[in-house]
């Protein structure tokens, strides 16, 4: 009878936690229905263009692994392989599992839907990353136009549009990551919580169980309250990790290229200082994720390690006025956690790939990490605003996502 009533309360009490979760990231009011459904419809079209027009064994768009995980004969995201060892993307085919399951079980009954399946969880994904967004903004204390103004920037980034038809870890990354900074925001958190946070963060991109702990370091600012909380947030992502370890014993075992291989695979790649950091700074890391180089497309193939320059100065206008609001904004707003938090994880994938030199040549695709935090940072510094600055700032962001979006959608109807 004890048993039977812990085990009760066990599930009762997971039940409200996930509850409480549910209730803080799901839509709460018709502006925010409206704002999920217009991002659904609006990332739906950019996706189904790519859809119609690309065979998914043609696509290979800056250096993401759309044609490697939906090539049908040999998929990388399959069940067959999703508790295989992977010390870079630990669980990103397990974090796919519910679309793997449906996507098999309908090729077994003779209908192949893998690429539109596929992207529309992307597109999914992505619109729900903007609700986090858009949620997270208002709970800054910002009104709906202008909330609604800094997710239309937001949309309209060029990473952000490409996410919607790319099947990778930014887009778990991007959606994780901004469902935390939401409840980061809001101050909603439980162990259910974390656990489920640190399983979608680490499990699709390990560097990201760093930006985790600083997430807890900042909301606890204890460390023994922040050594206990993490250890409690570690036992999912623990149990589903140890079922690729049997996986990494045979290949031990067999060792077919060596023992530093078995271990890390393709995992590191130091390109030092081969490669010009400013440019790639510049270029790659700030423009590019904001503002696409090519106007003729977005199939890049392979020439990816080093952009050209936007082909007038007055591309980078948008970018330099996005890039100075988000520096004037953490600067005024220094002492508030969630800017802490952005320069935590910002400063984190700065030494990760300028100072240590991992994956420098992909400088532009790790944006996925932090790219939903500049509307915020951005909306922190709206809401300081007097009346006058308020408007001009608010007509300014208007500009900016009209040009953003007229630059990279046009990117991608020419590619097509």
């Amino acid at each position: 009878m004890t048993t039977t009533t812990s085990i009760n309360r066990l599930l009762r009490s997971g039940r409200e936690s996930l509850s409480d979760i549910v209730r803080q990231l799901r839509p709460a009011d018709n502006a925010e229905w409206t704002a999920l459904v217009v991002m659904l419809c609006f990332f739906g079209v950019v996706s189904g263009m790519v859809c119609t027009a690309i065979r998914p064994t043609e696509l290979g768009m800056m250096g993401y692994d759309t044609a490697g995980h939906l090539t049908v004969d040999d998929m990388m995201i399959s069940s067959r392989n999703m508790l295989s060892w992977n010390m870079r993307h630990p669980l990103f085919r397990l974090l796919y599992l519910p679309v793997i399951l449906i996507n098999e079980l309908l090729f077994l009954l003779g209908v192949n839907i893998t690429w539109p399946l596929f992207l529309a969880t992307s597109v999914v994904l992505v619109s729900l990353s903007g609700l986090f967004t858009f949620k997270t903004l208002r709970a800054l204390g910002l009104s709906t136009v202008p909330a609604a103004l800094l997710l239309a920037l937001f949309c309209s980034f060029a990473h952000t549009m490409m996410l919607s038809f790319q099947v990778d870890s930014f887009v778990v990354s991007m959606f994780v990551g901004s469902a935390m900074l939401l409840l980061f925001t809001t101050k909603v958190h439980n162990r259910l919580s974390d656990n489920m946070l640190l399983l979608g963060m680490a499990g699709a991109t390990s560097t990201n169980f760093v930006k985790f702990a600083f997430y807890q370091i900042l909301e606890e600012r204890d460390v023994k309250a922040t050594a206990k909380r993490f250890l409690m947030s570690i036992p999912l992502s623990c149990i589903l990790f140890a079922l690729t370890l049997p996986d990494l014993v045979s290949r031990l075992v067999h060792r077919p290229r060596g023992l530093m291989y078995a271990v890390m695979g393709d995992s590191l790649s130091f390109k030092g200082s081969e490669l010009d950091k400013w440019r790639l700074f510049v270029e790659n890391f700030i423009s590019e994720p904001l503002l696409f180089h090519h106007t003729t497309g977005i199939l890049y193939s392979h020439e990816t390690t080093l952009l050209p320059p936007y082909p007038t100065p007055w591309y980078y206008l948008p970018v330099a006025v996005i890039v100075a609001t988000v520096v004037v904004s953490v600067i005024v707003n220094c002492r508030r956690r969630i800017i802490q938090l952005f320069i935590c994880c910002f400063g984190f994938d700065l030494l990760m790939h300028f100072a240590v030199g991992y994956g420098m040549d992909e400088a532009q695709l790790f944006c996925g990490h932090w790219l939903f935090f500049i509307p915020v940072v951005m909306g922190l510094l709206l809401s300081r605003c007097k009346s006058v600055v308020y408007w001009l700032f608010s007509a300014a962001v208007l500009m900016t996502a009209s040009f953003l979006c007229y630059v990279n959608i046009s990117g991608i109807v020419h590619s097509l």
